[in-house]
């Protein structure tokens, strides 16, 4: 009788391992908010389903998260996730998950042939709302500092809507422009920036657009130190200190994103690929966008 449970013991350990769900997670940079904020809802749902999450940080370079995709593909993972990514960049390494039919989907991070999806706000709408609540709320007239990220393909998208409602609204000079450098030092670096900036033009600075929030965090804050406190700051995720800022006036709007939803929407993929659904069929559609409201003081979520 005990080697009989002993056996059945056994028998119930291996069937549980082989149907434990293993998931790799990659995050570009921990640091940013937005990319803690996609993982922390991903952490608990893989808590809740008793998925075994691989929870990993690029911290800004192209070269670690290669890598990172490789040793999860050794790991024989049941799915990638690969938060704000560059895939277009990293591609060599996705095709080893490809090959190895390992899904891969993507948050915020641009489609590439081979993913099962990529589930994102559309940027380009992200960028006209921000770019012309700036511009009208202004007046159409005013000097404005921006501030762009253009590594990663939706902030890219979000400066290149700007420059073109910049080309409607005549009366909006910019007055300095400064791309952010992808690394853990980037609100140090746009911190520094923004200094120079205050220096030079003063008073003479009415709005900062900036590609995110907490860069808009990091010029809020400059201006403010140099007594600087009617200027209009915009920016984009929708970050609860974000929302805190809004409520106290030391930003003026943002277009939030709702990263919780799109972490969700991917543990909703995985669980249907891993009972057997076809990854296309599970996602519906390669782009999956989700709506981002703007958000200013007159809206602030409760």
């Amino acid at each position: 009788m005990k080697r009989l449970f002993a056996v059945l013991l056994v028998t119930i350990m291996i069937s549980a391992s082989m149907l434990a769900v293993k998931i790799g997670f990659i995050a570009t940079n921990f640091s940013s908010e937005s990319q803690a904020r996609v993982l922390n809802e991903f952490a608990v749902i893989c808590s809740e389903k008793g998925w075994d999450l691989v929870q990993l940080n690029s911290m800004g370079s192209d070269e670690t998260q290669s890598t990172q995709i490789e040793n999860l593909v050794q790991m024989k993972v049941d799915a990638i996730v690969l938060a704000m990514g560059h895939p277009n960049v990293v591609i060599d390494a996705l095709q080893k998950a490809f090959e190895a039919g390992i899904p891969v989907i993507t948050i915020d991070s641009g489609y590439v042939d081979g993913v099962v999806a990529d589930i994102t706000s559309d940027n380009f709408v992200m960028g006209a709302k921000m770019s012309t609540y700036l511009m009208d709320s202004l007046g159409g007239n005013g000097d404005i500092i921006v501030i762009k990220f253009v590594k990663h393909y939706g902030t890219r998208r979000r400066g290149s809507v700007l420059d073109v409602v910049l080309t409607e609204y005549p009366g909006i000079n910019v007055l300095a422009e400064y791309s952010v450098v992808a690394s853990a030092r980037f609100m140090d670096d746009t911190r520094s920036a923004m200094e120079t900036f205050a220096l030079k033009y003063g008073d003479e600075i009415d709005g900062v657009w900036c590609a995110f929030d907490q860069l808009a965090y990091a010029a809020a804050d400059v201006l403010a130190e140099y007594g600087i406190t009617d200027a209009l700051i915009v920016g984009a995720d929708g970050n609860e200190e974000t929302f805190r800022r809004i409520a106290s006036g030391n930003m003026t709007a943002t277009v939030a994103q709702p990263f919780e939803g799109m972490a969700s929407t991917a543990a909703e993929i995985i669980d249907k690929i891993v009972q057997g659904m076809d990854p296309a069929e599970a996602a519906g559609r390669k782009i999956i966008y989700a709506d981002a409201p703007l958000i200013d003081k007159s809206n602030l979520p409760e």
